[in-house]
C-alpha cells in the first residue's frame, strides 16, 4: 500500500559531550549543525542525550547556543552525564526542556523516554504507563510508533537493568514499535532482536569504531531506513530508502515478494547528475529523477532467489550498499542480530 504522508526525515547526531567552545567535539558538533541546514535540512533533529559532559550552566549554554543555529526543529533527551549529581535532571529541565514528549507527524508518533530516572537507567511506573498509553493511542489512530532514548537495550558490559526495564520490555515486545533510536554507547551499531529494530549512535564525544557523526533516519510507511554521515566523507549523502535493509527487517512486510522497486534518496550541495544502483554483482542501472531528491527503478525480485540480496546504490563518491531479503511467499521471521559485532569499549 503506498503511503498518503510524504517521507519523514530525522537526524541524530552522536552523543555530544561538551565541555568548551574549541575542542574536537564541539567543532564535529558544529559540522553536523551546517549539515543539517546546508544539506539534509530534515523535519527535527533529536539530540540524544549525553549533550553535555558534566551538566554545568556553561555547557548547557554553550550546547544551547549550538541547538539554536538550526534552521528547524529539535528536541533533546537527557543523558547520564547531563544528569550527574542530579537524579531529577532539574538543571536540564530548567536549560533545555521537558526529558519526555510526543507528537505525531507523517504517519508516525514519535516518542523521547527518559531512561534516566533511575541510575544506571531506569523508568518510572508512571513513564511506562504513559509509554503504553501512548503506544496505545498511536495503534487507534493509525500511526506508527518510533521511540528515541538514550540507553541502548544492547550495549556490552553494560546490563540494561533497572526499575521499570522489565515493564519497557513488555510494551515494546507487546505493541508493534516501528523503530527505536538510542545513544549512550559511543560506537555505532544495528540490532534486530527478532521483533524490534534498534539503532545506535556513534558519539561525537569520544567516538569509537570510527569518525564522529550522525545518522539519518528516514520513516515512510513500512519503510525504515538509516545511514551513519561521518565527518569527512566525500560526496553526496545517499540513502535506498527502498527495500528495507534485512537487518532492520522485523515481519513480512519488509521482504521482497515479486516485482519491486528501488527508491534511494540523495542530498548533494549541487546538480546530481545521476543515480546508478545494481544487485549483487548484476549490471549497474541509471535510476530515474522520481523528485527533488528521489530516484527509483525496477527491482526484478520475481527474478531473484530466496534469501538475502545486496543493493549497491552510487551517486557520484557518494553511495550506500545494504542487503535485503527476498522469500516469493512473503514469508518471514527476522533472526536476531547486531551490525557490525562490538567485543570491547572504553566507556562502561
Amino acid at each position: 500500500m503506498t503511503p498518503t504522508h510524504p517521507p519523514v526525515t530525522v537526524v541524530v547526531p552522536g552523543d555530544l559531550h561538551l565541555t568548551e567552545p574549541g575542542l574536537p567535539n564541539h567543532a564535529a558538533a558544529e559540522w553536523a549543525v551546517g549539515e543539517v541546514n546546508a544539506l539534509v535540512r530534515p523535519d527535527f533533529v533529536q539530540f540524544i542525550g549525553d549533550n553535555v559532559q558534566d551538566g554545568t550552566p556553561a555547557q548547557f549554554a554553550l550546547f544551547r547556543e549550538l541547538a539554536g543555529r538550526l534552521r528547524v526543529p529539535w528536541y533533546a533527551l537527557v543523558g547520564d552525564h547531563d544528569a550527574q549529581g542530579d537524579p531529577a535532571a532539574a538543571a536540564f529541565r530548567a536549560r533545555v526542556g521537558e526529558p519526555t514528549g510526543a507528537f505525531s507527524l507523517g504517519g508516525f508518533r514519535f516518542l523521547r523516554l527518559n531512561t534516566q530516572e533511575a541510575r544506571p537507567v531506569g523508568l518510572s511506573v508512571g513513564q511506562v504507563a504513559w509509554f503504553a498509553a501512548e503506544a496505545d493511542g498511536a495503534r487507534r489512530a493509525g500511526e506508527r510508533v518510533v521511540v528515541f532514548q538514550h540507553n541502548y537495550p544492547y550495549q556490552i558490559w553494560e546490563d540494561f537493568a533497572g526499575p521499570g526495564i522489565d515493564d519497557w520490555r513488555e510494551v515494546v515486545q507487546t505493541r508493534r514499535v516501528h523503530a527505536i533510536l538510542t545513544g549512550h554507547t559511543h560506537y555505532w551499531q544495528v540490532a534486530n532482536d527478532g521483533r524490534n529494530a534498534v539503532v545506535t549512535t556513534r558519539s561525537i564525544g569520544d567516538p569509537e569504531g570510527g569518525p564522529p557523526g550522525y545518522t539519518v533516519a528516514l520513516f515512510h510507511g513500512d519503510d525504515f531506513a538509516v545511514t551513519y554521515r561521518s565527518v569527512g566523507d566525500p560526496g553526496p549523502l545517499v540513502l535506498i530508502t527502498h527495500p528495507r535493509d534485512a537487518m532492520l527487517a522485523t515481519g513480512p512486510a519488509h521482504v521482497v515478494r515479486g516485482p519491486d522497486e528501488i527508491r534511494v534518496r540523495v542530498w548533494a550541495t549541487g546538480p546530481v547528475a545521476g543515480v546508478r544502483a545494481r544487485v549483487d554483482d548484476g549490471p549497474w542501472v541509471d535510476l530515474r529523477p522520481a523528485g527533488p531528491l528521489d530516484w527509483s527503478g525496477p527491482l526484478p525480485g520475481d527474478r531473484l532467489a530466496k534469501g538475502t540480496h545486496r543493493l549497491t546504490a552510487r551517486a557520484a563518491a557518494g553511495g550506500q550498499t545494504i542487503e535485503f531479503a527476498v522469500d516469493p511467499t512473503g514469508r518471514y521471521t527476522a533472526v536476531p542480530a547486531v551490525r557490525p559485532v562490538v567485543t570491547a569499549t572504553n566507556f562502561c
